[in-house]
């Protein structure tokens, strides 16, 4: 069984699109974060080129997809994170406080 199964992950242009036109966006240090109420929790991020190059860009998915399985599995939203660019050099624990902190606000 995948750590972070389809189910669990927007996929679709539609989803995206839905949240930025209908949903909640919020500002943090490190991320922003746009949400809307959802039956079951789902996780989308918009990593641009200009964040980085390749590795730099898949580190973040990483660490945000395992901030988002450990820490946000229980929160019925649906999230689309995009970084800014100080959190290149964030820690992974910076990183969830400054979600979490977004995501309970």
């Amino acid at each position: 069984m995948p750590k972070f199964p389809k189910t669990a992950r927007l996929r679709k242009k539609k989803d995206f699109l839905e949240i930025r036109a209908t949903g909640d966006h919020r500002v943090g240090s490190f991320l922003c974060v746009g949400c809307r109420p959802s039956c079951s929790p789902r996780l989308g991020m918009t990593v641009p080129s200009r964040y980085g190059k390749a590795p730099e860009r898949s580190r973040f998915k990483r660490v945000i997809r395992e901030i988002f399985r450990t820490s946000c599995a229980n929160i019925p939203l649906d999230i689309n994170v995009i970084p800014r660019q100080r959190s290149k050099g964030a820690s992974f624990e910076v990183l969830r406080q400054d979600l979490l902190a977004l995501l309970i606000s």
